[in-house]
C-alpha cells in the first residue's frame, strides 16, 4: 500500500515519489521478507537505516528532491563515487534489491516455484552487482525461502479466504515495484 501511495498509484516510472510512504513501505517490506526465512529483509533494512540517517534535507517530501539535497556529501570523493553511509548508496542498493524482489515475485505470480523464481530473477538483477562473497551469502539465504505454495500461504496470512488473494497481492506488488524501479 505504501509503495502505491509513494508513486501516487502510477503504473509508469514517476518523475517523483513521496519519500515518507516509500521509506515506510521499505520498512514494512523488509519486515515481511524477514518472516519468510533467510533474513532476506535484513540487508534492505540496513539500507533503509542509511536513508534515515542521511544528511539529506528532511524538509523535502519528494524522494528525488530529498536525494538531490544530499549531493554535497559526495564532494569528498570528488563526485566519482558515493559515500557508503549515504542516501545515494542506500538508494542504489535499495533499487537493485527491489528490482530483484519485483522480478522474483513476478516469476512466482506466473507460477514458477521458489527456487526457479529466485534463479531467474537473480540472473537478471542482483547477480550483475554482487561480488563472490555476496553471491555466496545470497545463495545461502535464498535456500531458506519456502516452496511456492508455502510462500503464498504465508503471504496470504491468517484469516484470508484463499491463495488467490495472495496471488492478487503479489501481482499488485509487482506492478508497484515496476513503477518504483522502472
Amino acid at each position: 500500500a505504501e509503495f502505491k501511495a509513494a508513486t501516487a498509484g502510477s503504473v509508469h516510472v514517476p518523475t517523483e515519489m513521496l519519500r515518507a510512504p516509500f521509506v515506510q513501505g521499505l520498512r514494512h517490506f523488509a519486515a515481511a521478507l524477514d518472516t519468510l526465512g533467510g533474513g532476506m529483509g535484513s540487508y534492505l533494512l540496513s539500507n533503509v537505516r542509511k536513508l534515515e540517517n542521511s544528511k539529506a534535507c528532511p524538509d523535502h517530501a519528494g524522494y528525488r528532491q530529498w536525494l538531490l539535497s544530499e549531493v554535497p556529501v559526495h564532494a569528498v570523493t570528488g563526485y566519482k563515487a558515493f559515500v557508503d553511509e549515504s542516501a545515494w548508496m542506500a538508494n542504489l542498493w535499495i533499487a537493485w534489491t527491489l528490482e530483484f524482489f519485483t522480478e522474483f515475485f513476478a516469476e512466482v505470480h506466473q507460477g514458477l516455484d521458489t527456487k526457479a523464481s529466485v534463479d531467474a530473477a537473480y540472473r537478471r538483477t542482483l547477480q550483475c552487482h554482487h561480488n563472490f562473497f555476496q553471491r555466496a551469502a545470497f545463495t545461502a539465504a535464498s535456500k531458506q525461502l519456502p516452496a511456492r505454495d508455502q510462500l503464498l500461504a504465508h503471504l496470504r496470512g491468517p484469516g484470508a479466504a484463499s491463495d488467490e488473494a495472495a496471488r492478487r497481492g503479489v501481482g499488485e506488488f509487482v506492478a508497484a515495484g515496476r513503477a518504483a524501479v522502472g
